[in-house]
C-alpha cells in the first residue's frame, strides 16, 4: 500500500479511537483535546450525515463540550478504509464509521459513509490532517 494511503488510513483508525475513549466517561480518558486539534487544517470543514457543516472551530468546541458523554459502553468502530483518489500530497480516503452506544437504556448502533480529504502535515499526529470530511447515514448493507 501507498505510504500516503497508511498515514491517512492510521489517522482515521487512531482519530477515531480518541474519539471513543474521549466520550466515554472513564477516568483514563484522554484530558487534553490537542490530540483533535492538531489532526485538524486550519481550513477544515465537515459535512455531517444531518447536512450541516462545521468548521475547524465548531468542530474542536463541539467534541471538548462532549467530554464524557456517552455511555461506557460507547465504542466507534473504523472499516473498510480505501483510498478513492490521491496525489503527491493529498489522499481522498473512504470509510465506514460504526458508532455502538445506547439511547434512553437501549441499545443504538448508528453507520455512516464517510468520504474525507487528507494533506501531508508532518507536523501532525500522523503525518496528515483533514482538510475535508462529507459523512452520509448508512442503512443495510453496502454494495
Amino acid at each position: 500500500m501507498d505510504p500516503l494511503a497508511e498515514l491517512a488510513i492510521r489517522e482515521t483508525v487512531e482519530l477515531h479511537d480518541f474519539f471513543g475513549r474521549w466520550l466515554r466517561p472513564d477516568p483514563d480518558a484522554p484530558r487534553d483535546i490537542a490530540r483533535l486539534a492538531q489532526a485538524l487544517a486550519p481550513e477544515f470543514r465537515l459535512i455531517g450525515p444531518d447536512g450541516r457543516i462545521r468548521d475547524r472551530g465548531a468542530v474542536v468546541g463541539w467534541i471538548a463540550g462532549a467530554r464524557g458523554s456517552r455511555g461506557p459502553g460507547f465504542r466507534i468502530d473504523v472499516l473498510n478504509c480505501c483510498p478513492v483518489w490521491q496525489s503527491a500530497e493529498a489522499i481522498l480516503l473512504e470509510y465506514v464509521e460504526t458508532q455502538y452506544g445506547e439511547e434512553q437504556g437501549r441499545p443504538l448502533t448508528t453507520r455512516r459513509l464517510s468520504t474525507a480529504l487528507f494533506g501531508r502535515a508532518p507536523s501532525a499526529p500522523c503525518g496528515v490532517v483533514w482538510r475535508h470530511l462529507q459523512e452520509t447515514w448508512l442503512q443495510g448493507d453496502i454494495g
